[in-house]
């Protein structure tokens, strides 16, 4: 049940971090050097830039997470990249289901960031008080999930290889949809959607409380 968990939470924290990072920088940039930019305009650029930058980090860690979840024969995080390193190079370990990643990721933010953005802009946001934070970020979290999570169960596949042969997302793709058909790529998806509720909901009411106590 908790194979790669402590790789993820690591990893996590660095992927939140330069998204958040990176979002905000941009949003700050485009507000100083394209001011013509209308709002959403700025939201999606800012928020699809974030998704795409974190893509290089989210595929290798998710590729480690996926393969200690599989399999009992690695004993650590550790030994789970060497073995990988060993067997593909770095260039495996960064580029297998790098092109998924950016996929799921690049839209994802999108999604993430334009969705907490336009309900923290509401007139009604200001009525939820400090719980905004919790419900806007649930909301953006599920939201987010929902069109890219085919992208996520063909990535999980992919990367769910070891070995130096190449794995194509389309042969995979299609190989899922002849086996299971539609349903296949929406398996999970609940537990999926609870768990990005409440993933999300703490970390926008961190990073809101953390920001809130930087700027008294």
């Amino acid at each position: 049940f908790f194979g790669g968990v402590k790789g993820m939470m690591v990893g996590q924290a660095i992927i939140k971090a330069t998204a958040f990072s990176t979002n905000a920088m941009i949003l700050n940039y485009l507000s100083k050097n394209w001011a013509c930019l209308s709002s959403t305009s700025s939201l999606l650029l800012a928020a699809c830039t974030a998704g795409f930058v974190t893509s290089f980090l989210v595929s290798p860690i998710e590729r480690i997470k996926v393969m200690m979840q599989v399999s009992n024969k690695y004993k650590n995080e550790f030994d789970c990249l060497n073995a990988i390193v060993k067997t593909e190079g770095w260039y495996g370990l960064l580029s297998r289901g790098l092109g998924t990643t950016l996929a799921r990721e690049t839209p994802s933010y999108g999604i993430y960031f334009f969705i907490y953005g336009w309900l923290s802009q509401l007139e009604i946001a200001s009525s939820f008080g400090n719980v905004a934070p919790l419900i806007f970020g649930a909301l953006s979290g599920m939201a987010c999930w929902i069109p890219v999570y085919p992208i996520d169960v063909v990535k999980t596949l992919v990367q769910n290889t070891d070995g130096s042969s190449s794995v194509s997302s389309f042969e995979v793709a299609k190989d899922l949809y002849l086996e299971r058909g539609i349903e296949g790529f929406f398996d999970g998806l609940t537990p999926k959607m609870l768990r990005a509720a409440i993933n999300h909901a703490v970390c926008f009411y961190i990073y809101d409380m953390v920001m809130s106590g930087l700027t008294v």
